[in-house]
């Protein structure tokens, strides 16, 4: 089996021009079989139906590509933001405060982040210009993202205040309004690529707030490596990372990151170290 998905990944990184290798061959393992057991094939069947079929290497694409999200998923993460993290970098005398959500799927993280962002510019002190960068590698993620429509399945994290003042009830679900569309960028970006550090619409990265949850965790070895070097270099000195809970700093990175608090995943990079 596991040569059989290092071939169907092999075959996806040439068809895409996406580097699939990089994705942990357990998850492909298992994604491959979900599928074929789903076609009612056995797995090398599947892989002539994956090589015949044009629809489907989009469709086996789609499975590896993890895209489960919500709004305000792991709602202590947010709540640390809201409380500790976002006060901070609105008052800090800056002028500019800049995020990236990597990875975002079809945008329920970053606009869970505009949220918190919006509601922290209410402080009397707050004084900082916001600039929001969301990036997947999936164009119809993006697509569904730029025009913010949800089931309210997704939604379920959201308070009703929050959802009165940010959303608006359409047919399928509610629609984020346009002041907080206005506040997020979103661009296709592949974080596997290995040619950049930064999404090209963020010209030099900068960020004082990094956002890259449950996606390090699908990644082999060297790629978790190099992913997570390329979020390193792109915060801020004393910018902040946060991780999903399953995911761990590489031990390389340790003296240069920080916990903020004993829980949640959030790292701030020393601003006294280079590494």
């Amino acid at each position: 089996m596991y040569a059989a998905a290092a071939d169907m990944l092999a075959f996806l990184t040439d068809h895409f021009g996406e580097d699939f290798h990089s994705y942990s061959k357990s998850l492909a393992e298992k994604r491959i079989a979900e599928r074929a057991a789903k076609l009612s094939l056995s797995v090398p069947a599947y892989r002539e139906f994956l090589c015949t079929n044009p629809a489907e290497p989009e469709h086996l694409a789609r499975m590896l590509r993890v895209r489960f999200s919500c709004f305000f998923r792991d709602a202590l993460q947010f709540e640390l933001l809201a409380s500790i993290i976002i006060p901070a970098l609105l008052v800090d005398g800056k002028g500019l405060c800049r995020a990236w959500s990597a990875a975002c799927a079809s945008g329920e993280e970053a606009y869970s982040l505009a949220i918190i962002l919006d509601e922290s510019m209410q402080m009397p002190e707050a004084r900082a210009q916001i600039q929001i960068f969301a990036t997947d590698i999936a164009a119809d993620a993006l697509d569904e993202a730029r025009i913010g429509r949800y089931l309210p399945d997704s939604l379920a994290g959201v308070t009703l205040k929050r959802l009165g003042t940010y959303f608006t009830p359409a047919k399928t679900g509610y629609l984020v309004v346009d002041r907080l569309r206005d506040m997020v960028t979103f661009s296709r970006y592949d974080l596997l690529d290995p040619r950049t550090y930064v999404p090209p619409e963020s010209l030099f990265g900068g960020f004082d707030l990094v956002l890259c949850r449950n996606f390090l965790m699908y990644l082999d070895a060297e790629a978790y490596s190099r992913v997570f070097d390329k979020l390193f270099r792109s915060l801020n000195p004393g910018g902040v990372l946060m991780l999903g809970k399953a995911e761990t700093v590489p031990e390389r990175y340790l003296p240069y990151l920080e916990r903020v608090v004993d829980y949640g995943n959030l790292y701030r990079k020393n601003t006294m170290r280079a590494i």
